[in-house]
C-alpha cells in the first residue's frame, strides 16, 4: 500500500463524513461536535495515562535493576572481605569495638550531657527537672513516669553517632 492511495481512502472517508454531517439538524451537528470532543478528551487522558504507567513500569524496573546489582556487588564485596579477613587472621570486630569505646570515653569525660526530651512521651524536661538530673543523675518524666538517666543520654549518644 503506498501512501498516495492512502491518504486518498483518507479523504474520501473525510469527505464523506463531512457530507454527513451537514446533513444533520443543528442540535445533531451540536451533539456530534460535543460527541467528538468528548472521545478526543478521553482519548488524550487514556494515551497520558498508559504513558505514564508505562513510564513508571520503566522506571522501577530500572530502580530494581539497580538496587539488585548494588546489594549484588555489595553482598560480593562482603563475601571477599570475610575471606580475606579469614585468610589474614584479622578480625573486624576489634575495630569496630575500639571505635565504640572511643566514642563512650569522649562522651563519659563530658560530664555535660543533658536530655532535653523524654525518650518515651517526647515531652520536655523542665529545668527543675534538668537540675535534678545533674545533682541525682536520675529524674522521671512528669508526663508519662519513664525514669530518665544520665548513662542512658550517653548511650543514645553512643548510638546515635
Amino acid at each position: 500500500m503506498d501512501w498516495e492511495t492512502f491518504l486518498r481512502n483518507i479523504g474520501v472517508w473525510f469527505n464523506i463524513f463531512i457530507d454527513w454531517y451537514l446533513e444533520q439538524p443543528l442540535y445533531g451537528q451540536v451533539l456530534a461536535a460535543i460527541g467528538i470532543i468528548a472521545l478526543l478528551a478521553l482519548v488524550v487522558t487514556l494515551l497520558y495515562y498508559i504513558i505514564k504507567g508505562i513510564a513508571y513500569l520503566i522506571y522501577y524496573i530500572i530502580k530494581g535493576i539497580f538496587y539488585l546489582l548494588k546489594y549484588i556487588g555489595y553482598g560480593i564485596f562482603k563475601l571477599f572481605e570475610s575471606f580475606y579477613l579469614l585468610v589474614s587472621g584479622k578480625s573486624k570486630s576489634k575495630e569496630k569495638k575500639d571505635d565504640h569505646l572511643n566514642i563512650q570515653n569522649n562522651h563519659s569525660k563530658n560530664p555535660r550531657v543533658f536530655i532535653e526530651y523524654c525518650s518515651e512521651c517526647g515531652e520536655k524536661i523542665s529545668n527543675k527537672m534538668k537540675i535534678h538530673l545533674k545533682r541525682n543523675e536520675i529524674v522521671f518524666c512528669v508526663n508519662c513516669g519513664t525514669r530518665l538517666s544520665r548513662e542512658q543520654a550517653i548511650q543514645t549518644l553512643t548510638v546515635s553517632h
